[in-house]
């Protein structure tokens, strides 16, 4: 059994009553979760998964993927979900989490990153129109690449 907090990056129809989960997650870094019988009107899940969420997460071994057997939310960030502008910086946040990062590589400076610029969303510390470009520039910093790496394979292709 593994307890980690995690943002859900994006979730996606599994069959009729599952759902499968990318998230971010502290102790484990980028997973994909299972969640059993999530869509069901009597889940208690089913409020706590939604992209664009920070929960705690209780988790166990599948066959071929963790399965998610309970979650608690800790931040729903709806100020950023009503607002249309907002919701689309998160959404390309996660994204470039989702995109970034291959497999589980847990890193504990990428993590408190995009804690902080989803928080940072939420409570407006941050201006909606550098969020994206600051959080990349920090992103490919972490990852071991410089910034100016990128802007010339940008060039290139």
């Amino acid at each position: 059994m593994i307890k980690t907090k995690a943002i859900i990056l994006k979730s996606a129809d599994s069959n009729e009553v599952d759902r499968l989960l990318t998230v971010y997650s502290e102790k484990l870094g980028k997973i994909n979760i299972s969640a059993k019988g999530v869509k069901k009107l009597e889940s208690k899940l089913r409020y706590s998964i939604e992209p664009i969420t920070y929960t705690q997460m209780i988790l166990v071994e599948g066959k071929n993927f963790l399965i998610l057997k309970d979650s608690v939310i800790l931040e729903q960030f709806l100020k950023t979900k009503k607002n249309p502008e907002k919701i689309k910086i998160a959404q390309k946040l996660a994204e470039l989490i989702d995109e970034a990062i291959i497999g589980e590589e847990k890193d504990e400076n990428i993590w408190k990153l995009a804690l902080f610029m989803f928080k940072s969303i939420e409570e407006d510390k941050i201006s909606t129109k550098s969020a994206i470009a600051d959080f990349q520039k920090n992103l490919i910093k972490l990852l071991g690449y410089s910034p100016q790496d990128i802007k010339n394979l940008n060039e290139i292709y």
